[in-house]
């Protein structure tokens, strides 16, 4: 069963969209065993899975008793192939992870995880943890040498699976002083995942700043990069009179993809009874709920506010 485990990058920040990085996912393992649907597993009877397999109703029953009382033939193999029993179960659970599911388990027995190996873990400094960050913490082999540099940073309440990120982006205190260099220092460690995965370095915060966007805070940096801001979509703005050398108003039109179809639909809008929800979702063709922070709210509304104004 090739099951991968995956860890979500969280609380990157408001900055960001989700869909494209609150539910963007890290690749941090892969357990190789046995894959039910290439083999078929399901097309075998109860009597093939006891003769072939060594899968006895007793051991179903047994197994059941913990919880896994619904597992598809392909898992019951993959859980007799790793030894997993009733009392690897027991021992496991005792561990405190709560809700572990079947390939979870499988990727514990697949990486010899066991109770020693989650207490160096909680030793560490990580408490709030969760069975796939663990089997990914195992499977990306982060050294410890490592986490200590992180947390000596100033990122002392970084979660497991940020830290797993870090160590996936090869950022240290080298990357992390590039990012203060360019005069962000209160950033957590969501944040500074966002600056590395997109890149913001000296050359983009300097094009920015050629474009008249100075006075540029964390969020709109982000942002600017995330929404490819250029001369070119300054130029566009200043062809429609919406230039005001605010970062907020042009990650607001960026967003709402500015052209002659956003001035029509704006202004066929009931300005007093629209729903920004709605308005976004038409123009983006994405459903979106709460992924931009109240500031960003706020350019969003005052923007469509200043176009319906628009004398044209």
């Amino acid at each position: 069963m090739n099951i991968h485990f995956w860890t979500k990058i969280k609380a990157i920040t408001p900055s960001l969209i989700q869909s494209t990085v609150m539910g963007s996912m890290l690749f941090v393992g892969q357990i190789s065993g046995i894959n039910a649907n290439e083999y078929n597993f399901e097309q075998l009877n109860n009597d093939q899975i006891t003769s072939n397999y060594g899968i006895t109703p007793q051991f179903v029953e047994s197994i059941a008793k913990f919880g896994f009382d619904q597992l598809s033939h392909g898992e019951l193999i993959a859980f007799k192939e790793h030894n997993i029993n009733a009392s690897y179960i027991e021992e496991i659970q005792k561990i405190g992870l709560s809700n572990m599911n079947a390939g979870e388990l499988i990727g514990f027995s697949a990486h010899d995880i066991d109770a020693k190996y989650v207490e160096e873990i909680r030793k560490l400094g990580f408490s709030n943890i969760n069975a796939g960050e663990v089997i990914a913490f195992k499977a990306q082999e982060v050294d410890p040498k490592y986490i200590a540099e992180i947390k000596a940073l100033g990122f002392d309440s970084i979660s497991l699976g940020e830290m797993i990120a870090f160590d996936e982006h090869n950022i240290d205190t080298i990357k992390v002083n590039e990012v203060y260099q360019l005069g962000f220092t209160n950033i957590n460690a969501g944040e500074m995942l966002a600056f590395s995965i997109l890149d913001i370095n000296q050359k983009f915060v300097n094009k920015m700043q050629s474009l008249g966007l100075t006075e540029i805070n964390k969020n709109e940096i982000l942002r600017l990069k995330q929404y490819k801001v250029d001369q070119a979509a300054i130029n566009t703005i200043k062809h429609y009179g919406l230039y005001n050398q605010q970062a907020n108003r042009v990650i607001a039109l960026a967003i709402l993809k500015l052209d002659d179809s956003l001035i029509r639909e704006v202004k066929a809008l009931d300005i007093d009874n629209y729903l920004m929800v709605d308005f976004l979702a038409s123009r983006t063709g994405k459903k979106y709920n709460s992924y931009h922070d109240v500031e960003m709210d706020e350019a969003l509304a005052n923007v469509v506010s200043t176009i319906h104004r628009l004398e044209i």
